[in-house]
């Protein structure tokens, strides 16, 4: 089994100062995990639209609510509830 850490490439960010560095590295570690299991439990041919879903989810709720993992979480489950139907 591939783990999230295998597959997680962080992107270059700003200064390490930068008050969103950290949410950008969560959201990116939250939406990895869910690739990966979306990979793992539907295959790769539905990681694409997994992937479109998610984004979609993030867009679609106020980042001012996004402040820790919990908060990305919710962007998953929302995505994953999308997915399934």
């Amino acid at each position: 089994m591939v783990s999230v850490e295998e597959c997680y490439e962080p992107l270059p960010l700003p200064a390490p100062s930068s008050a969103c560095a950290g949410l950008v590295r969560e959201a990116e570690r939250e939406l990895a995990a869910f690739l990966l299991a979306v990979k793992e439990v539907h295959g790769p041919h539905r990681v694409n639209i997994a992937a479109e879903h998610w984004m979609q989810a993030l867009n679609g709720i106020c980042l001012s609510r996004l402040t820790s993992r919990e908060s990305f979480r919710m962007v998953t489950l929302s995505a994953t509830s999308t997915l399934c139907h």
